[in-house]
């Protein structure tokens, strides 16, 4: 049964003090309702056993069993448990803010260490209520507030303690009769596709929760964070309460649940994001913050105040909605927003085909290598000299591999390929294995040896390029190789151009401090992939081209020492600078 596997997963017992004073506690009671009733009374927990084969089994199993508890399951939770001393802090910090609750609720209490955090600061609270899906920790959590009881801190707060999934549990009628409410937890650290990838049993209802569209929702952008979608839930249940929430969880998380609040009916105030050490506190390498709002009241200010949580009232940004636009801080957006629009040309993310083994060639001296370590000789017509994120770092980039493009737009026939390149048709005959084993769903039901981010556009002589996954943008000019052009992997985003003058203007405005200091506003450094083609959409070229004089740019270029591929004048930037005013794209 349940309870077996879960006190058998790990030691429930492992302090031969607590195990002797539970198995003399536990053989006194002939039932588990006698034992439930004189256990509420010693610890103020509300139900500790459900049943008599729960209360016949832990009689059983009291002696203690330690087989480890694998981190595989740890993973598969999101696992990352909140120290008593981080817990302590953050309920110390609300009680001075004047948060003082009736009943607290912990949607996912895990070992309880906010729960006892909570008994500390809030002693005059009426119930803490906490749901944990795990049945180990419900264990462990109720093993300790006994014990913590039987030695003669039992409290004053009822405690009610429940083994259920926190997306399907319904909570009493009492709890929302409370006048101040506090929602406080750390919810799972992990996003649905790792859940996927460890098959773990927990995996909430599959669900495009932020509606996303098309592309967007088969290539990966709809995968979010466990830990977003339990604060969705709490926000659904409670948001209408008067109180306070209060959650651990990554900053991009906090951000994507402010961007979605102007969408939402929650009722949501004084949104504040207190930083924490994640590696120190919880051995993660992710930036993570405590988001703290009021329930129950709202406006139209929908902005998020962080700062540090050792020193709460300095504040270091605010980021969140200035009017229609959001930002990453408020402050310098308001500074250079009149960049802020569309841009008039069309930004694109580079090839897609998640195969770099076989796609993918390094060049060496006369030869192109697989990522198999094999000589591939294929018609040099397929093949295009390729930049990569990491080829990005300067204002011209140098390509180090080649890649294979099979087609010239989504779709196409690839076919052909074996009248028109036999030797490439070849080629990827005999590595079908790995391109048929590509797991994304945009390759099903396309032509054989598909590729994506694909189009006319690509094919353009010249370039401006960057990459998604710097946290500083830095613009690239890129030029054609012998006439041919390069392409740009799915890291990357680009215009094309047909013309080197309107490619360096270009570039060159791009690398302006306003046009970086503008998007340092709006983007979210430790986002995974923080530049998108919606922020590079939102830079207005035009304004942008118009506030640079063409001895800005002659400066950018001799202080990069950059040498002229053809020489350009005032004239043809003021030429430039009219195909906006004219709305024109540079097709």
């Amino acid at each position: 049964m349940d309870l077996n596997l879960a006190l058998n997963s790990t030691s429930f017992c492992a302090d031969e003090t607590k195990c002797s004073m539970l198995d003399h506690l536990f053989k006194s009671f002939s039932s588990f309702q006698a034992a439930n009733q004189e256990i509420k009374k010693i610890s103020a927990l509300k139900t500790f056993f459900n049943s008599d084969e729960e209360f016949n089994d832990l009689k059983k199993i009291i002696s203690g069993i330690d087989n480890g508890f694998t981190h595989k399951y740890e993973r598969q939770w999101g696992d990352f448990q909140t120290p008593r001393q981080l817990a302590n802090q953050i309920c110390h910090y609300l009680r001075d803010q004047g948060v003082s609750p009736q009943i607290i609720v912990e949607p996912t209490c895990g070992t309880g260490n906010f729960i006892f955090a909570s008994l500390d600061s809030f002693p005059n609270s009426k119930l803490i209520y906490g749901v944990e899906i795990q049945k180990y920790y419900e264990w462990a959590l109720k093993r300790d507030l006994l014990v913590e009881a039987s030695s003669g801190q039992k409290s004053k707060v009822e405690i009610d303690i429940h083994n259920d999934d926190i997306f399907t549990h319904e909570f009493p009628k009492e709890v929302f009769k409370s006048e101040n409410i506090l929602i406080i937890g750390n919810p799972p650290w992990v996003t649905n596709a790792e859940l996927g990838s460890l098959q773990a049993i927990n995996l909430p209802k599959k669900s495009n929760i932020k509606s996303l569209k098309g592309m967007d929702a088969l290539t990966g952008k709809s995968n979010f964070d466990l830990g977003e979608f339990v604060l969705l839930r709490i926000l659904d249940i409670f948001s209408n309460c008067r109180g306070t929430l209060a959650m651990l969880c990554k900053n991009i998380v906090i951000k994507n649940i402010i961007e979605n609040l102007p969408k939402t009916e929650y009722k949501v105030s004084n949104i504040r994001a207190l930083e924490i050490d994640a590696q120190k506190n919880f051995g993660a390498a992710v930036n993570a913050s405590l988001l703290v709002m009021n329930l129950g009241s709202s406006n139209s200010d929908f902005t998020c105040q962080v700062s540090s949580l050792d020193n709460p009232d300095k504040i270091k940004t605010t980021f969140g909605w200035v009017g229609n636009k959001f930002v990453s801080n408020v402050e310098d957006y308001k500074t250079n927003s009149d960049l802020d629009g569309i841009s008039p040309m069309e930004w694109r993310q580079g090839v897609k085909h998640d195969c770099s083994k076989i796609m993918e060639l390094d060049a060496k001296e006369d030869s192109c290598i697989n990522g198999k370590g094999e000589i591939v000789d294929v018609e040099s017509e397929w093949t295009y000299w390729l930049l990569k994120s990491s080829d990005i770092r300067s204002f011209k980039a140098t390509p180090r591999k080649k890649v294979i493009i099979t087609q010239n737009k989504i779709g196409e026939d690839t076919s052909k390929l074996q009248q028109a390149a036999p030797n490439l048709w070849r080629y990827l005959s005999d590595n079908a294995e790995y391109l048929d084993k590509r797991k994304s769903s945009i390759y099903r039901n396309k032509p054989k040896f598909s590729i994506f981010g694909i189009g006319e556009y690509s094919f353009k002589q010249y370039k401006v390029a960057t990459s998604g996954m710097y946290k500083k943008p830095n613009f690239s000019l890129v030029s054609p190789i012998e006439n041919r052009p390069m392409m740009l992997d799915d890291t990357c985003y680009f215009i094309g151009f047909n013309s080197y003058s309107d490619a360096l203007f270009t570039a060159s405005i791009l690398n302006m401090p306003k046009v970086l200091n503008f998007l340092a506003s709006i983007v979210f450094e430790d986002a995974k992939r923080p530049y998108t083609k919606d922020t590079l959409m939102r830079i207005d070229l035009g304004k942008a081209a118009n506030e640079t004089p063409f001895s800005n740019l002659k400066a950018f270029w001799d202080e990069i020492g950059y040498v002229l591929e053809k020489p350009v004048t005032e004239s043809d930037f003021e030429a430039y600078k009219k195909r906006f005013h004219a709305l024109r794209s540079f097709s």
